[in-house]
């Protein structure tokens, strides 16, 4: 027998011209619907059975609070909200960092050291301690326990997940309480900062402005110069004053000349009063009034603009002064408080009902599988045996008297 010969009646498998039936293929799930639903039944059983072993149960326990209005980790921010006229809203704090906050608090590595110590959770979790990695392990399972949420109300939501009901609950207050008791400290290490570089800064402002005190007070000794408007008023009022006079007496002096003779006593009188109203606006002019409120009038606004830039550092000094020391005050007073930061609206109570597994679900789930999978091997089965085909009736036939002999590779 040759090769083309033995490939000529090998059977070829044939072409499905039957296409799909779904009203046979409803009758067949009719037909074996005693054993689908006894599948199915004992499937749920099994599955609900299985997760209700092997799946631990979890609770969730739920804490609720919310900020006091006063609240501010950063001294200065409680500190500048209190004081009116500061630019750019300095005093300002936003929900959004808060929250933040919130949960740097949370779920930072002391705070989940301190819950798992605390409740001794590496025991919860089986975790041996001689492991060098254990606190991490334990730590990595806890932050995936808790969660956060901030509610439309601003309020914040603490959320911790156990395998006992009580122990959820309790967690949830523990972590409400520890992380109160962290933001107190923070607060006051904060205001204790700022209550040391604010008494530093006015111990400065303090010095700098004692300094410019007695540099102005020294200065007004030197020059007379104690009130700028003022003074320059009255030395312009009398300088102008003076030129008035003197401008009459000259007019004077010209009739007096035209009615007497120049060397007339009425004359020399005139003349005399003019040489000493001259003197005087010289001296005004060049030497003004040493140690008098009366200043040269070349040497004014030289004397004007040192008096003025020596009064300003005053003012400057005087206006931070008075700016800084109710915040220092404030800090001294923020070092000291220890009130709870934290609200509590609503403390964590050990929940009713478990929030994990959903047994019905999970079961139902389960069982609908393996009966679709009995189904497909009912249906694959079947179609074995009804087919027509030659090639594959073959192969079946093979394959029921087929034996594996161990002698034969």
């Amino acid at each position: 027998m040759t090769a083309d010969s033995t490939e000529q009646n090998t059977p070829q498998p044939a072409a499905d011209t039957e296409g799909f039936h779904v009203m046979e293929h409803l009758a067949f799930v009719v037909k074996r619907k005693e054993l689908l639903v006894a599948t199915f039944l004992v499937s749920l059983a099994l599955c609900y059975g299985a997760i209700y072993v092997f799946v631990e149960e979890q609770f969730e326990a739920s804490a609720t609070i919310v900020p006091r209005e006063d609240f501010g980790l950063d001294g200065f921010g409680g500190m500048l909200k209190s004081i009116k006229g500061l630019p750019l809203d300095l005093g300002s704090k936003s929900v959004g960092t808060e929250i933040d906050l919130y949960k740097t608090i949370i779920y930072s590595r002391t705070m989940m050291e301190g819950v798992i110590i605390e409740f001794k959770l590496h025991e919860v979790y089986g975790l041996d301690t001689t492991d060098v990695a254990y606190m991490e392990k334990a730590i990595k399972r806890l932050r995936d326990e808790i969660l956060t949420k901030e509610t439309e109300e601003s309020a914040f939501l603490v959320t911790v997940r156990a395998n006992s009901r009580h122990r959820a609950a309790d967690m949830a207050n523990f972590v409400v309480r520890k992380m109160n008791s962290m933001i107190v400290s923070l607060k006051a290490s904060s205001s204790r900062e700022s209550r040391m570089f604010l008494e530093k800064r006015v111990a400065e402002i303090r010095t700098q402005l004692r300094a410019s005190e007695d540099s102005l007070r020294a200065y007004q000794e030197k020059t007379g110069l104690l009130d700028t408007k003022a003074q320059l008023e009255g030395i312009l009022s009398a300088h102008t004053m003076l030129e008035s006079e003197l401008t009459a007496k000259e007019l004077q002096k010209g009739i007096l000349e035209r009615a007497f003779d120049r060397e007339s006593p009425q004359v020399k009188e005139v003349e005399g009063q003019i040489e000493e109203y001259r003197k005087k606006l010289k001296e005004m002019r060049t030497q003004g009034d040493p140690g008098g409120p009366m200043i040269a009038l070349h040497k004014l606004p030289e004397t004007a603009v040192e008096y003025l830039r020596r009064y300003r550092e005053v003012e400057i000094g005087s206006l931070l002064l008075e700016y800084i020391m109710p915040l220092y005050e404030q800090a001294k007073i923020e070092e000291k408080k220890d009130y709870p930061i934290l609200q509590v609206i609503d403390y964590a109570v050990p929940p009713v009902k478990k929030s994990y597994p959903p047994r019905a679900i999970f079961s139902l789930v389960g069982a609908l599988s393996v009966t679709v999978l009995v189904l497909i091997a009912l249906n694959v089965q079947r179609s074995f045996r009804e087919s027509r085909d030659p090639y594959w009736r073959t192969l079946l036939d093979e394959a029921r008297h087929w034996t594996w002999d161990p002698k034969k590779k």
